[in-house]
């Protein structure tokens, strides 16, 4: 008589039931073979497992955990941006308290000027957020207009109401843009500068400027907007000035500035870029762009660094 035993080996399965609990289930199968009979006997047994979590439980905690990691980042986030407006709050104080004491300086130590003029009359400046201001930057090492085969004129105009050869009064803003080469080949495509922010007059519209130099990889824009200011109660809205921008061709012989069209906010745009400000910045509309081989030509770029005007139209 042949007898044959057969035992087949454990197998271990998980699972889950509606109590959400996980499961361990062991399989057994014993096979008997003689000349006369051939039998088979197969066992189950199932147990719960404590303790662990079923896969469902599992999913659940990694969302709630990338939720919770993603809201600390975010915090985080805010703090740094929180820490660089403050500082360069600060570094802008600074300098106004600094440019007030070489006022002061000049109005004490007459220049020997003897009144003697450019050609652009009624240049009128006020001691506010953006007095005279040299263009701003972001580099914590910049050193003012004194700089440049434009300065003298960015020293001049730069944060004042003047009026042009056709007549126009207007408002001049200058903002130099530093560390451009890195700008236009390092920054992520999506990645932009802000200006800080100023009045285009004594009690006043405020607004801003934005820098995208990068902009699809390939292209450089620089947009005009509102951003809320300390006057906008007693101010008419909706916002009604023509602008234009410029950025500067830095040569010392002839000049050929890259100039936008004249914008009417009466005729672009949606109302919301130019009503009143609710709360910080409107989202910017008009301005200039072109290919970043055009700023690459001519002396665009003089010492790593673009010099950016805004024309605001007072009249």
């Amino acid at each position: 008589m042949l007898f044959v035993l057969v035992l087949s080996a454990v197998v271990l399965q998980a699972g889950a039931s509606s109590s959400r609990e996980v499961l361990e289930t062991q399989q057994a199968v014993c096979q008997i073979t003689t000349e006369e009979l051939v039998a088979t006997a197969q066992a189950t047994v199932t147990r719960v497992l404590k303790g662990l979590c079923n896969a469902k439980e599992m999913e659940d905690r990694f969302h709630n955990l990338e939720a919770q990691l993603g809201d600390q980042l975010n915090v985080l986030k805010t703090m740094l941006l929180n820490m660089e407006d403050k500082l360069q709050e600060q570094d802008q104080a600074n300098k106004r308290a600094h440019r007030r004491m070489m006022t002061a300086l000049l109005r004490a130590c007459p220049n020997g000027n003897n009144g003697k003029s450019s050609g652009v009359a009624d240049t009128t400046a006020w001691d506010g957020e953006n007095t005279t201001d040299a263009p701003e930057t972001d580099d914590e090492d910049d050193d003012g207009d004194s700089e440049g085969p434009r300065a003298a004129e960015l020293m001049r105009y730069n944060s004042t109401i003047h009026k042009e050869l056709g007549g126009h009064h207007v408002f001049t803003y200058y903002w130099r843009v530093r560390h451009m080469e890195y700008k236009l080949t390092g920054w992520d495509p999506r990645r932009s500068l802000r200006s800080p922010s100023f009045y285009v007059s004594q009690g006043g519209y405020r607004m801003y400027l934005r820098l995208h130099p990068r902009q699809g990889g390939e292209n450089v824009y620089v947009h005009a907007g509102l951003t809320r200011g300390d006057f906008d109660q007693s101010l008419s809205w909706p916002f009604k000035l023509k602008l234009r921008v410029h950025v500067l061709d830095q040569a010392t012989d002839s000049t050929e500035d890259v100039v936008s069209r004249l914008w009417d906010p009466m005729h672009l745009c949606s109302g919301f870029n130019w009503q009143r400000p609710v709360s910080g910045d409107n989202y910017e509309c008009v301005g200039l762009g072109f290919p970043q081989d055009v700023l690459r030509s001519r002396s665009y770029i003089w010492n790593d660094s673009i010099v950016v005007k805004l024309t605001v139209f007072l009249d």
